[in-house]
């Protein structure tokens, strides 16, 4: 049975319910219950929630981060419409593109920096020894590894300052530095992250912690302490940027634009070729009738559609530490050291992980070759090929293979492209200081460019 309410009922109701005992008030009147004071948060009881939106500015700015490296690198070709595809694509980024991924960055950065100060005086919070304070530690210490991994200048505002320093007396002038400023940051952050982590019984936190240690000290080119750390955590562990379906600022990105749109692609890439049928680097044909994709192809219309899995779901989350990278970074301070066994035994160690056949080389160290279609060369059984080769899959659309082109001054910058050419002859490896830290900060005023 259907009921159709009138105009004149709708009116009659609100009537009713305005003239029954509410003296002078309207439903239709607001009442203001007063604002939350800031210092109302500071109780013992809120530092689960605090720490928990650490974690969520960290994975809200990350997951973009890794999407947009992706195409700027070679481990993905841009397949979409979106203008910034097109210029990632070819090579292109200048400071103007870099705004959101600076405001992202310096926001988790600061939201776990300043989180700390705030803990520290919450009165009734133990704070030394204490499974939130480690992982409020360790966010800060990540974010600055994100900063330093991924900008190619850092810039500092507060928390810290000449009166209040930060955790290892550091303070925030408000100029330009190279970016191995953030790495040298991220140390005493860590090390507090492995100290409160081990005191407050929680394992996870200080291994992780012990991991981005390896991957700082590997950025600052101290193999020493890098393999140090690194031999600290198991190849089995993972430590990750959460993500959740339970609402759109919540969601992979990575998963939105592979899944929800055709934005990149696997085609032609080292994923698509040589990582084919490999559980580090899973992807659908679409342009296959029987994959069951909306469409063959990208965005563009006319780039095939490999569509990632790795992330096929909305809430997947996105690896920060590995234990597979460990071994990695043990395999790569062995070629520094001219140990080309010993390093052919962490690569087979990680392939063995993933139930791979092992590899054998071609009995030289060599150096990265390059090569189209997804870094180095396939042919190439070389130490540093192989090891390209297998850092590109065991840490495909983790916003990690940008910084390993950067550092390792990768043959593919120098107008290498997936699919599409680059159209300057040196691809940005790094992200420039964003327009609007130029527009804002005197100090870095004539570092910003546009191309």
């Amino acid at each position: 049975m259907k009921t159709r309410i009138t105009p004149g009922l709708v009116l009659g109701a609100v009537l009713a319910t305005t003239l029954a005992g509410c003296g002078d008030e309207s439903i239709f009147d607001v009442k203001n219950p007063g604002q939350i004071l800031d210092d109302d948060l500071n109780t013992a009881a809120g530092v689960r929630s605090l720490v928990t939106g650490m974690s969520a500015d960290f994975s809200v700015g990350y997951d973009n981060l890794s999407f947009t490296t992706a195409i700027l690198s070679d481990e993905i070709v841009g397949s979409g419409s979106y203008f910034s595809t097109g210029r990632y694509r070819r090579g292109l980024f200048d400071s103007e593109d870099s705004n959101g991924f600076w405001n992202s960055v310096q926001r988790a950065r600061w939201v776990a920096e300043g989180g700390l100060i705030r803990m520290q005086g919450i009165e009734g919070y133990q704070f030394e020894g204490n499974a939130e304070t480690a992982r409020a530690y360790l966010f800060a210490g990540l974010a600055n590894r994100w900063f330093g991994e991924n900008f190619c200048e850092t810039v500092f505002s507060q928390p810290y300052s000449d009166e209040n320093p930060g955790p290892g007396g550091e303070t925030d002038p408000g100029t330009a530095m190279p970016r191995d400023a953030a790495f040298q940051r991220a140390i005493p952050l860590l090390e507090r992250a492995i100290q409160h982590g081990n005191s407050a019984g929680t394992p996870d936190v200080a291994t992780a912690a012990e991991g981005a240690l390896a991957q700082i000290y590997l950025g600052l080119g101290d193999m020493s302490n890098a393999v140090a750390h690194a031999a600290r955590v198991p190849t089995d562990f993972v430590f990750a940027a959460a993500y959740s379906s339970n609402s759109p600022r919540e969601t992979s990105q990575i998963w939105n634009e592979t899944h929800g749109r055709h934005e990149i692609s696997a085609w032609m890439t080292l994923a698509g070729t040589v990582g084919e049928g490999d559980p580090r680097t899973p992807w659908t044909d679409c342009s296959d009738p029987a994959a069951g994709c909306p469409s063959g192809n990208g965005a563009d219309g006319t780039t095939t559609h490999y569509r990632q899995e790795k992330y096929s779901t909305r809430d997947d989350d996105i690896p920060l530490v590995k234990g597979t990278e460990m071994r990695l970074i043990e395999a790569e301070a062995a070629l520094v050291a001219g140990d080309l066994a010993g390093a052919m035994a962490k690569i087979n160690a990680v392939r063995a992980h993933f139930e791979l056949d092992a590899l054998e080389s071609d009995g030289t160290i060599g150096s990265i070759t390059g090569g189209d279609g997804g870094g180095a060369n396939p042919t190439s059984m070389s130490g540093w090929d192989i090891l390209d080769r297998e850092r590109h899959l065991t840490l495909w659309l983790e916003g990690r293979r940008l910084w390993d082109l950067h550092r390792w001054d990768h043959p593919h910058l120098d107008g290498g492209g997936v699919v599409y050419k680059a159209t300057v002859a040196r691809r940005a490896s790094c992200l420039p200081i964003s327009l609007d830290e130029c527009q804002v900060n005197e100090a870095v005023a004539g570092k910003c460019f546009s191309l």
